[in-house]
C-alpha cells in the first residue's frame, strides 16, 4: 500500500491543479482526429496539430534547455514535425514509447533508446526522459535519477509531437522539475490540459491521478475504463497499472480481483514502458499471498530485471 500511495503522490506532483479536460477529440494511434492551428477539429485528412500558443511556448524552452537553437535542431529528426507557421504536427507514428526490439535485451535498453534519441527518434527521447527520471539507467538496479536530462528529452519529443513527452514536460513545467528558471506554471498546464483532451493515454493518466490524490476514485474509475475499452489506448503501462490496482481495491468501484490482475498482465505485456515493472512486481505479491511461487517468481523476474529497485532487492534475498 505504501509503495502505491508514493506513486500516486509522485505522479500527482505533475497534475495537482490540473484545468478540466474535455474528451469530444478522438486520439487513436492508427487514426489521430484532427485540429488545425487553433487546435480544433478540421479536415479528416489534416494532421493533428498544437495550438500555437503551445508550439511556440515549448520550442522557446527546449531552446533553453538545450543552450540553443543549433543544439536543438541537432537532436530532432526533421523538419517535418514543425510546419512553415511554426505549429508543431503531432504525426501517429511518433506517440507513445519506442518498442524495445525483441532483438536487444532489457540490459541493453538504456543504450539502444540512447542512440536512437540522439539520431532524433521522439519515441526513443520519450523513452530515455523516463528512464533518467527514474534512474533506470542500469539493468541490475535503480542509479541516481537525473531531472535535467530527463526534461531536456522530453522537451525535445515534445516539440515533434509526442504527446504522451507533452504531457510529462507539462509537469515539469508546472513543478520546476529539472527545468530551473523555464518554471512556468501556466504553459504547463496547457500542456498537460491539451494533452489529456485529445484523449492521449499518458494525459489522461494523469488527470486520473490527480483524481484519486483529491479522493475522486468514482471519476479517476471512469477515465481509467474509457481508456481501457478503446483498445487503441492501451497503450500506457502505468494507466494499467493503476487501473488494475482500483480494481483489487474497490477504489471508485465493486472490487474485481480477476479483472484487475489480468489488467496488470496487460500492463507487464508492455515491457518494458514505464508502469509495467509496478505491474509486475504487485503481481509477484499477489500470488505470494496465495502461496503460487512458481507464479510470484515470474513476476519477481520480470520487476527486477525491469529495474525496480523493491524486486531487485527481493530477489537477491531470496536467492
Amino acid at each position: 500500500m505504501m509503495f502505491r500511495l508514493l506513486l500516486l503522490l509522485c505522479h500527482a506532483m505533475v497534475t495537482v491543479g490540473f484545468i478540466s479536460i474535455c474528451s469530444s477529440v478522438n486520439y487513436d494511434h492508427h487514426h489521430l482526429s484532427l485540429s488545425g492551428d487553433d487546435g480544433q477539429a478540421c479536415d479528416e485528412d489534416t494532421i493533428i496539430t498544437l495550438p500555437l500558443d503551445i508550439s511556440c511556448d515549448v520550442r522557446l524552452v527546449a531552446e533553453d534547455l538545450w543552450g540553443s537553437p543549433e543544439s536543438v535542431g541537432s537532436i530532432l529528426m526533421s523538419s517535418d514535425h514543425i510546419n512553415d507557421s511554426g505549429i508543431i504536427l503531432c504525426h501517429p507514428d511518433c506517440q507513445g514509447e519506442m518498442p524495445l526490439p525483441s532483438s536487444i535485451p532489457i540490459s541493453q535498453r538504456f543504450s539502444y533508446f540512447e542512440q536512437q534519441a540522439q539520431k532524433g527518434d521522439p519515441r526513443a527521447q520519450h523513452s530515455i526522459g523516463l528512464l533518467l527520471w527514474n534512474g533506470f539507467t542500469s539493468s541490475t538496479e535503480q542509479t541516481s535519477i537525473d531531472p535535467e536530462a530527463s526534461a531536456r528529452w522530453h522537451a525535445a519529443a515534445a516539440l515533434q509531437g509526442n504527446l504522451d513527452a507533452l504531457a510529462v514536460f507539462g509537469g515539469c513545467l508546472r513543478t520546476g522539475t529539472g527545468v530551473g528558471k523555464c518554471k512556468n506554471i501556466a504553459l504547463g498546464l496547457r500542456c498537460i490540459d491539451y494533452s489529456a483532451s485529445v484523449g492521449n493515454p499518458s494525459g489522461v493518466n494523469k488527470k486520473g491521478v490527480m483524481m484519486e490524490s483529491n479522493d475522486d476514485y468514482f471519476g479517476a474509475m471512469r477515465l481509467y475504463r474509457e481508456c481501457y475499452e478503446d483498445e487503441s489506448k492501451r497503450t500506457n503501462a502505468l494507466l494499467l497499472f493503476n487501473f488494475g490496482y482500483c480494481l483489487i481495491h474497490g477504489d471508485g468501484v465493486d472490487n474485481d480481483v480477476e479483472e484487475g490482475e489480468k489488467i496488470w498482465k496487460d500492463a507487464v505485456a508492455l515491457a518494458p514502458e514505464e508502469g509495467s515493472e509496478e505491474a509486475a512486481w504487485f503481481l509477484y505479491q499477489q500470488y505470494s499471498e496465495r502461496g503460487d511461487m512458481e507464479k510470484a517468481r515470474h513476476y519477481l523476474d520480470i520487476a527486477a530485471d525491469l529495474g525496480l529497485e523493491d524486486a531487485v532487492m527481493e530477489r537477491r534475498d531470496n536467492s
